[in-house]
């Protein structure tokens, strides 16, 4: 069985409680008597009551320096957005635990605080329709507001309108982790009308044969570009014949990204790697091979889903660390992964390519020294 995911609502002075309780309620009532969703509100310095826009107080559970890393962060808003968004205390805590988190919802004016936080990035968001002019102003010029939507769904940001739209963002973040059914099962019991969206999120799933031409184009495009921009061949195209793709797709655990129709990315999971990583190897680990994302994508953020997809299906079958291997003579790649707190553990030298060997913890799992 797998663990409950623990989901964090934060607090603030003046925040909407509807912002809070809203959200907090829907993934409660999911929750299966806590088997599938632990929900908790934290605070960031304190533990008395935070009274509400509207006057009610509500008591933290955590202070967010003693606060269990969520797995998911929403984070409301409320006429207390326009003040904290200038709290650097408080949204440097927001981009710290967003980014360890798996999943990270704003609600209404809460998508000022992910700007000021620098999560908007490259990124689609909406708000409070009567707060749209203030996220133009505070929001990166890369980003792309969308109005009159109930929610939008960058994959692991996903952003709300106001109040109520929280509940429908809600519970479209429940029906990604554990189906529709238990979305809508839920919508019933608060009795609320689930206005949904069509969905625009990063679907990642396990390949299959059919996956097979989709998958060749993406490693043919990644080995060509590799080429075209740094003068060698990292993977061989020939490497990419249909048969071998094939036998790739049956023999090991490979993955496919798509949005829609449309393949954006795909990568491998493997359990021993012993040939690349020499007397480094260990089986407390999982290893992800020949990540590549489509080049009409780059910018957003698909290289971190996939990863963070790899990273929760490694965790969950057990192991501590999830290990990968880059192109050693890509800097803008190696500098990504370390920005996402892997670390260096060793190169690999083949006679035409070299692979950098990196390793990240997964969270509350190592126990290796």
């Amino acid at each position: 069985m797998r663990k409950a995911k623990k989901v964090a609502v934060l607090l603030y002075e003046q925040v909407d409680a509807l912002d809070v309780t809203g959200p907090f309620e829907a993934f409660a009532v999911a929750s299966n008597w806590g088997q599938h969703f632990q929900v908790y509100t934290v605070a960031l310095e304190s533990n008395a009551p935070i009274r509400t826009i509207s006057g009610l107080t509500i008591q933290p559970d955590f202070v967010s320096s003693e606060c269990p890393v969520p797995d998911i962060l929403i984070v409301p808003g409320g006429w207390g957005a326009r003040k904290e968004m200038h709290n650097e205390k408080l949204t440097d805590w927001i981009n710290e635990t967003s980014r360890r988190a798996a999943f990270t919802l704003s609600v209404c004016t809460g998508a000022l605080l992910l700007a000021k936080a620098g999560l908007l990035d490259e990124l689609r968001a909406t708000t409070n329709q009567r707060a749209m002019d203030l996220l133009k102003e505070c929001a990166p010029a890369s980003a792309t507001l969308v109005e009159n939507v109930r929610y939008v769904d960058n994959g692991r940001i996903i952003t709300s309108a106001g109040v109520t739209a929280g509940i429908d963002a809600a519970l479209h973040l429940i029906a990604k982790l554990h189906g529709e059914e238990l979305a809508i099962d839920t919508a019933s019991r608060l009795e609320h009308n689930w206005r949904r969206e069509p969905s625009e999120a990063l679907a990642i799933r396990r390949a299959t044969a059919e996956d097979v031409d989709c998958i060749r184009s993406l490693l043919i495009d990644a080995a060509q570009w590799i080429h075209s921009a740094h003068g060698f061949w990292q993977w061989r195209v020939e490497s990419f014949e249909r048969e071998i793709v094939e036998a790739f797709v049956r023999d090991h655990e490979v993955f496919v990204a798509a949005f829609g129709n449309e393949p954006v990315g795909c990568f491998s999971v493997h359990w021993g790697r012993e040939e690349i990583w020499g007397e480094q190897f260990h089986d407390d680990a999982g290893y992800v091979h020949r990540l590549c994302v489509s080049r009409k994508r780059k910018g957003e953020g698909i290289g971190r889903e996939l990863i963070r997809y790899a990273e929760s299906y490694i965790g969950d079958r057990g192991k501590s660390w999830l290990r990968l291997d880059c192109m050693a003579d890509n800097p803008s790649l190696n500098a990504f992964y370390l920005s996402l707190g892997f670390v260096l553990q060793g190169r690999f030298d083949e006679s035409l390519w070299s692979a950098n060997l990196y390793e990240r913890e997964i969270l509350g799992k190592a126990t290796r020294h």
